[in-house]
């Protein structure tokens, strides 16, 4: 049996390439978040807690602007992430998960000063 290639050094492999979730750690606060493409004309990229939320817990997280997904788990399918629109809240209890965005705890470094120079000017 021969052992897996590696992917060339080129492909960028931590952006999401389809609606398959998957664990990873947030880039800022390095908590465990679950990522991957929402949406099948113009998907976006999502970041989402691993956390399941129940309704009155779904409700204080849309009411603070967060947006909430369904985490669809199957047995032998992949696990996957999908809106949640007004209509499939509105339908009543959801049998699947559910999780909202992520948002880090930490904030970013700030930036330092940069003073502009005689080489840094354009014109």
């Amino acid at each position: 049996m021969t052992a897996a290639k590696k992917p060339p050094s080129w492909l960028d492999l931590s952006q999401p390439l389809n609606d398959r979730a998957r664990t990873q750690l947030c880039p800022r606060c390095r908590q465990p978040i679950l990522r991957s493409l929402v949406g099948h004309a113009a998907a976006l990229d999502v970041r989402a807690d691993p956390r399941v939320l129940n309704p009155l817990e779904e409700l204080a997280a849309r009411l603070q602007g967060r947006t909430t997904y369904c985490l669809r788990i199957r047995p032998h399918l992949p696990p996957r992430l999908t809106d949640r629109s007004p209509e499939h809240i509105r339908a009543g209890r959801c049998t699947h998960l559910v999780v909202a965005d992520h948002h880090c705890t930490r904030t970013p470094a700030l930036a330092e000063h940069h003073t502009a120079s005689a080489t840094d000017q354009l014109f």
